[in-house]
């Protein structure tokens, strides 16, 4: 009995010592997310723990879901440093029982041959493409799923205007994937964009709630001349539980008219010291409009914008103090494709939505609203980074 008691405690100590050596290691990962080029692993970041949230999609089809193992894929990647293709087909590869995909262009031969591997091996995969890059002729990759059989339906915006600029995917109703980045050459060879995983379930009802609404309104593909389904309103978050100085954001929001336009400028008029944007493309009034009186009320505003977009606000900037740069792809024919925003130093605002009246009217766009400091602090990063790479806005 003596020696029973002496290994039992001896077992405690051993537990007590490498739970502390863990617990030491995890501070330091998480006390400089910004040091990994790709990321942290993802199942290290903090996770909002939220009761599931209503929505106004319908709620067929629904599937069982699969125990989705996420460990080592990383939390965010910028293309400069990684590559799309691995971050995509990794995630794929794992995938078990259902993947829906929204995209408005796939180019990647890794992608979509591992999207038809999935189906190989059971899981049930939906596409959803913008149907401009599949008529009047598809690209080899959207073609090659269309040929197999994969259960692919195209759609535009609202009411046959706009296009389905999405650039989401849900793996097994566990794991989100989004950002700037399109599954395409540029932005796996020539364009700057980011790719952010979320494993928050809020934010993924929300997100699959979406893809629902967009899937009864697309057209199966092939059949592109067959009656839509009237346009209706997107899903939104129905408690807004993103607190941002004192302000009441969403976790998600979507398009067309789904009130993305006006989060952002709730969002920019609750920030105190600092709004960093990158951003493709910026002609929206109103947003503007809320920069302007972030910096006349001393507000530190920095605009990265891609340098051939147009910029109506030229003359305004240069009046309130707004600090303008402008840069190209990494390479002549890429682009600076980034659609995000970081507002002092504490969200991240990010997702497919440019700052323009077509985003908020009439295309179908996709936007997450953060506060988790493992995304904010990256993206803050790099948005300085590229930022000091710039150069000035000429009068």
């Amino acid at each position: 009995m003596v020696i029973y008691y002496v290994i039992l405690k001896a077992l405690r100590v051993r537990r007590l010592i490498v739970k502390k050596i863990f617990g030491s290691m995890l501070l330091v990962l998480l006390a400089a997310p910004a040091a990994f080029s790709s990321g942290f692993p993802l199942e290290s970041v903090t996770l909002n723990n939220f009761p599931p949230a209503r929505t106004t999609a319908a709620p067929e089809p629904v599937y069982d879901r699969a125990g989705y193992d996420w460990t080592g894929l990383p939390a965010y990647i910028f293309t400069e440093q990684e590559r799309v293709s691995s971050a995509v087909t990794g995630a794929i590869g794992r995938t078990q029982s259902t993947l829906d995909v929204a995209l408005y262009n796939l180019q990647i031969p890794d992608a979509s041959a591992a999207l038809l591997k999935a189906r190989e091996r059971g899981v049930k995969v939906r596409v959803i493409l913008d149907y401009e890059h599949v008529y009047p002729k598809a690209g080899k990759e959207m073609q090659d799923l269309i040929d197999a059989g994969m259960d692919v339906r195209v759609m535009k915006g609202r009411g046959g205007s706009g296009s389905m600029h999405c650039k989401f995917a849900i793996f097994d109703g566990q794991l989100l994937e989004t950002g700037s980045a399109n599954w395409s050459l540029s932005a796996e060879n020539a364009s700057y964009e980011n790719l952010m995983f979320v494993s928050d379930p809020r934010i993924i009802q929300g997100y699959q709630a979406d893809f629902n609404w967009m899937w009864a309104q697309a057209k199966p593909a092939g059949a592109a001349d067959s009656v839509s389904a009237r346009p209706t309103a997107p899903p939104s978050d129905p408690s807004p539980s993103v607190s941002f100085n004192g302000t009441s954001l969403p976790n998600y929001s979507f398009s067309p008219r789904g009130g993305t336009e006006a989060w952002i400028i709730k969002a920019v008029d609750a920030a105190r010291a600092e709004v960093d944007v990158a951003m493709f493309s910026f002609t929206s009034r109103p947003i503007m409009d809320s920069l302007n009186r972030a910096a006349v009320r001393g507000v530190k505003v920095k605009l990265l914008l891609y340098a051939k977009s147009a910029f109506p606000f030229r003359e305004e900037v240069k009046k309130n103090g707004i600090v303008v740069r402008l840069k190209y792809g990494r390479v002549e024919a890429g682009l600076m494709h980034n659609k995000y925003a970081v507002l002092d130093n504490a969200m991240l605002i990010n997702g497919s939505f440019n700052w323009s009246a077509t985003a908020e009217e009439l295309n179908t766009e996709n936007t997450i609203f953060t506060l988790v400091p493992e995304y904010v602090a990256p993206y803050k990063a790099e948005f300085d980074r590229l930022f000091t790479q710039g150069f000035p806005l000429k009068d």
